[in-house]
Protein backbone atom coordinates (compact mmCIF):
# COMPACT_ATOMS: atom_id res chain seq x y z
CA UNK A 1 0.00 0.00 0.00
CA UNK A 2 2.95 2.08 0.95
CA UNK A 3 4.54 1.34 -2.64
CA UNK A 4 1.65 2.01 -4.77
CA UNK A 5 1.17 5.46 -2.53
CA UNK A 6 4.99 6.20 -3.18
CA UNK A 7 4.33 5.93 -7.15
CA UNK A 8 0.94 7.48 -7.18
CA UNK A 9 3.05 10.70 -5.28
CA UNK A 10 5.92 10.31 -8.01
CA UNK A 11 3.72 10.58 -10.86
CA UNK A 12 1.56 13.27 -9.60
CA UNK A 13 4.41 15.49 -8.69
CA UNK A 14 5.42 14.91 -11.94
CA UNK A 15 2.83 15.53 -13.96
CA UNK A 16 2.51 19.03 -12.21
CA UNK A 17 6.04 19.77 -12.94
CA UNK A 18 5.38 19.24 -16.29
CA UNK A 19 2.68 20.84 -17.14
CA UNK A 20 3.54 24.70 -16.91
CA UNK A 21 6.37 23.74 -19.92
CA UNK A 22 2.92 22.00 -22.39
CA UNK A 23 1.08 25.17 -21.40
CA UNK A 24 3.92 27.49 -22.44
CA UNK A 25 2.51 29.26 -25.80
CA UNK A 26 5.26 28.80 -28.42
CA UNK A 27 6.86 31.69 -28.89
CA UNK A 28 6.09 33.97 -32.08
CA UNK A 29 8.96 34.17 -34.66
CA UNK A 30 10.49 37.71 -34.85
CA UNK A 31 9.49 38.11 -38.91
CA UNK A 32 12.44 38.98 -41.06
CA UNK A 33 13.45 42.67 -42.81
CA UNK A 34 12.90 42.18 -46.86
CA UNK A 35 16.47 41.84 -48.69
CA UNK A 36 16.28 45.56 -49.66
CA UNK A 37 19.34 47.19 -51.56
CA UNK A 38 22.50 45.85 -49.69
CA UNK A 39 21.79 42.71 -51.30
CA UNK A 40 21.79 40.32 -55.09
CA UNK A 41 18.90 41.40 -57.15
CA UNK A 42 17.61 40.17 -60.85
CA UNK A 43 16.03 43.19 -62.60
CA UNK A 44 14.26 43.26 -65.88
CA UNK A 45 14.25 46.90 -67.69
CA UNK A 46 12.30 47.40 -70.88
CA UNK A 47 11.63 51.28 -72.46
CA UNK A 48 12.59 53.14 -75.55
CA UNK A 49 15.68 53.72 -77.84
CA UNK A 50 17.08 56.34 -80.18
CA UNK A 51 20.67 57.26 -81.93
CA UNK A 52 21.88 60.56 -82.67
CA UNK A 53 24.60 61.72 -85.35
CA UNK A 54 24.51 60.06 -88.81
CA UNK A 55 22.76 56.32 -87.22
CA UNK A 56 19.98 58.36 -85.80
CA UNK A 57 19.62 59.92 -89.19
CA UNK A 58 18.84 56.45 -90.75
CA UNK A 59 16.70 54.95 -87.75
CA UNK A 60 13.76 55.70 -86.03
CA UNK A 61 12.48 55.54 -82.32
CA UNK A 62 13.47 51.30 -81.06
CA UNK A 63 12.50 49.49 -78.00
CA UNK A 64 14.74 47.17 -75.86
CA UNK A 65 14.69 44.44 -73.12
CA UNK A 66 17.09 43.78 -70.74
CA UNK A 67 18.13 41.28 -68.10
CA UNK A 68 20.25 42.66 -65.00
CA UNK A 69 21.56 40.92 -62.36
CA UNK A 70 23.38 42.95 -59.90
CA UNK A 71 25.61 42.65 -56.74
CA UNK A 72 26.39 44.87 -54.28
CA UNK A 73 30.12 46.02 -53.76
CA UNK A 74 30.46 47.94 -50.67
CA UNK A 75 27.61 50.25 -48.93
CA UNK A 76 26.00 52.12 -51.80
CA UNK A 77 28.23 51.15 -54.39
CA UNK A 78 26.77 47.88 -57.26
CA UNK A 79 27.84 46.20 -60.22
CA UNK A 80 25.26 45.06 -62.67
CA UNK A 81 26.37 42.70 -65.21
CA UNK A 82 23.51 41.37 -68.02
CA UNK A 83 22.48 41.51 -71.69
CA UNK A 84 20.12 43.70 -73.44
CA UNK A 85 18.84 43.67 -77.04
CA UNK A 86 16.98 46.44 -78.73
CA UNK A 87 15.96 47.38 -82.44
CA UNK A 88 15.40 50.41 -84.08
CA UNK A 89 13.43 50.12 -87.52
CA UNK A 90 14.66 52.17 -90.65
CA UNK A 91 13.57 55.35 -91.27
CA UNK A 92 13.78 54.71 -94.85
CA UNK A 93 12.80 52.32 -96.19
CA UNK A 94 10.26 50.95 -93.78
CA UNK A 95 10.34 47.83 -93.95
CA UNK A 96 13.77 46.61 -91.98
CA UNK A 97 15.48 47.01 -88.25
CA UNK A 98 18.76 47.70 -87.23
CA UNK A 99 19.01 44.75 -84.05
CA UNK A 100 21.52 44.84 -81.50
CA UNK A 101 22.76 42.42 -78.48
CA UNK A 102 24.63 44.02 -76.16
CA UNK A 103 26.70 42.22 -72.74
CA UNK A 104 28.02 44.75 -70.68
CA UNK A 105 28.47 45.95 -66.74
CA UNK A 106 28.19 49.08 -65.45
CA UNK A 107 29.29 50.04 -61.64
CA UNK A 108 26.60 51.62 -59.79
CA UNK A 109 26.60 54.36 -56.92
CA UNK A 110 24.29 56.11 -55.00
CA UNK A 111 22.75 56.92 -51.29
CA UNK A 112 19.35 54.84 -50.03
CA UNK A 113 16.82 57.53 -48.76
CA UNK A 114 14.32 56.92 -46.32
CA UNK A 115 14.89 52.67 -46.46
CA UNK A 116 13.05 52.70 -49.55
CA UNK A 117 14.50 54.86 -52.14
CA UNK A 118 17.61 55.10 -54.26
CA UNK A 119 19.46 57.65 -56.69
CA UNK A 120 21.81 56.68 -58.55
CA UNK A 121 24.99 57.42 -61.60
CA UNK A 122 26.84 55.17 -62.87
CA UNK A 123 29.38 53.93 -66.16
CA UNK A 124 30.55 51.02 -67.32
CA UNK A 125 31.62 49.03 -70.33
CA UNK A 126 29.82 46.74 -73.12
CA UNK A 127 30.45 44.96 -76.35
CA UNK A 128 27.41 44.72 -78.76
CA UNK A 129 27.10 43.02 -82.05
CA UNK A 130 24.95 44.63 -84.24
CA UNK A 131 22.68 42.58 -86.93
CA UNK A 132 20.58 44.26 -89.53
CA UNK A 133 17.90 42.66 -90.98
CA UNK A 134 16.68 42.18 -94.01
CA UNK A 135 20.07 42.79 -95.41
CA UNK A 136 18.87 43.31 -99.28
CA UNK A 137 17.29 46.43 -98.29
CA UNK A 138 20.16 48.80 -99.60
CA UNK A 139 20.56 50.89 -95.94
CA UNK A 140 24.26 51.60 -94.65
CA UNK A 141 24.56 48.85 -92.25
CA UNK A 142 25.99 45.55 -92.13
CA UNK A 143 26.92 43.15 -89.52
CA UNK A 144 29.62 44.19 -87.19
CA UNK A 145 30.47 45.42 -83.27
CA UNK A 146 30.90 48.11 -81.11
CA UNK A 147 32.52 49.11 -77.85
CA UNK A 148 30.12 50.94 -75.65
CA UNK A 149 30.76 52.99 -72.53
CA UNK A 150 27.80 53.17 -70.67
CA UNK A 151 26.67 56.62 -68.78
CA UNK A 152 23.50 56.58 -66.74
CA UNK A 153 21.42 57.97 -63.87
CA UNK A 154 18.22 57.51 -61.98
CA UNK A 155 16.02 56.70 -59.11
CA UNK A 156 14.89 53.42 -57.82
CA UNK A 157 12.29 52.61 -55.56
CA UNK A 158 12.36 49.05 -53.10
CA UNK A 159 9.00 47.93 -50.89
CA UNK A 160 9.37 44.27 -49.91
CA UNK A 161 12.50 43.23 -51.87
CA UNK A 162 10.92 44.30 -55.11
CA UNK A 163 12.30 47.25 -56.21
CA UNK A 164 11.01 49.43 -59.29
CA UNK A 165 12.63 52.07 -60.85
CA UNK A 166 13.19 54.91 -63.99
CA UNK A 167 16.57 55.30 -65.44
CA UNK A 168 18.20 57.35 -68.36
CA UNK A 169 21.26 55.80 -70.35
CA UNK A 170 23.66 57.47 -72.75
CA UNK A 171 25.75 55.10 -74.55
CA UNK A 172 29.04 56.52 -76.14
CA UNK A 173 29.92 54.28 -78.79
CA UNK A 174 33.95 54.67 -78.55
CA UNK A 175 34.90 51.52 -81.22
CA UNK A 176 32.25 50.84 -84.43
CA UNK A 177 32.24 48.81 -86.82
CA UNK A 178 28.82 47.70 -88.40
CA UNK A 179 28.50 50.16 -91.19
CA UNK A 180 31.33 49.95 -94.48
CA UNK A 181 31.30 54.18 -94.14
CA UNK A 182 31.02 56.97 -91.38
CA UNK A 183 27.48 56.16 -91.85
CA UNK A 184 27.98 53.87 -87.67
CA UNK A 185 28.32 57.51 -86.11
CA UNK A 186 26.18 58.31 -83.58
CA UNK A 187 25.65 57.35 -79.85
CA UNK A 188 22.41 55.41 -78.42
CA UNK A 189 19.87 57.59 -75.95
CA UNK A 190 17.63 54.73 -73.89
CA UNK A 191 14.65 56.08 -71.39
CA UNK A 192 13.76 53.09 -69.59
CA UNK A 193 11.53 51.51 -66.49
CA UNK A 194 12.56 48.63 -64.27
CA UNK A 195 10.95 45.17 -62.01
CA UNK A 196 13.19 43.61 -59.89
CA UNK A 197 13.67 41.55 -56.99
CA UNK A 198 16.55 41.10 -54.15
CA UNK A 199 16.72 37.94 -52.43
Amino acid sequence: MNRRCGWGTGTLAAALLASPAVAETPRAVKAQPAPGFGASGLTVRSGVTTWSGNVGRETGVGAFLALLGEVPIVSGVGLELGYEGSANGYAEPRRGTLWRHNGGLLAKAGPTLFSQWKPFIGAGAGVSYFHPTPMDVGTAFEKGWAVEVPLAAGLEYRYSGVTAGLRATYRVLVARDFAPSSADVGNLFSADLSLGARF
